[in-house]
């Protein structure tokens, strides 16, 4: 299925789709591991206006889309140094997840960062995403806690 999916850069007239499409991987995929409160306050970081201002304010961030439609977003910032990619922003359709969708949204993260000398990548992966993380070959270094959510930092 993969085989169909587009990966492109991000531009400010996604902001909508991007919009909808976080919200609906959040509450898909992401519910049962933090429930409703903790689930709807990150959704509320995701309103068309806030993706605006990520497109704007990342150093990169693609969408991967297929049949017209986004189904995927990954985006990119590096550490304060300059040594580290740093991992954001990174969601793909629920319907669509363990396909490749994923690991092509991370070869673009890759290639950005290679394109600054940078190898190392840095996440604040979902207790959702930590699988699909570690098969990327990122390692869990420890937790981080905001109230009762649970992230978990991971380095490759």
């Amino acid at each position: 299925m993969s085989s169909s999916i587009v990966i492109r850069p991000a531009v400010p007239a996604d902001a909508d789709a991007l919009s909808r499409l976080v919200c609906d991987v959040l509450y898909a995929s992401n519910l049962a591991d933090y429930g409703p409160a903790n689930t709807a306050r990150v959704a509320g970081h995701f309103s068309p206006e806030a993706v605006g201002v990520m497109l704007r304010d990342r150093l990169a961030t693609w969408v991967a889309m297929q049949d017209g439609r986004i189904v995927g977003t990954a985006s990119l910032d590096l550490s304060e140094d300059g040594q580290t990619a740093v991992v954001k922003t990174f969601f793909v359709d629920a319907t669509l997840q363990g396909v490749g969708i994923g690991s092509r949204l991370f070869g673009a993260l890759a290639e950005k960062a290679a394109v600054f000398g940078v190898s190392r990548f840095r996440v604040r992966s979902s207790i959702t995403a930590q699988q699909f993380y570690q098969k990327l070959g990122f390692v869990a270094i420890n937790d981080h806690w905001d109230g009762d959510e649970r992230t978990i930092e991971m380095h490759r």
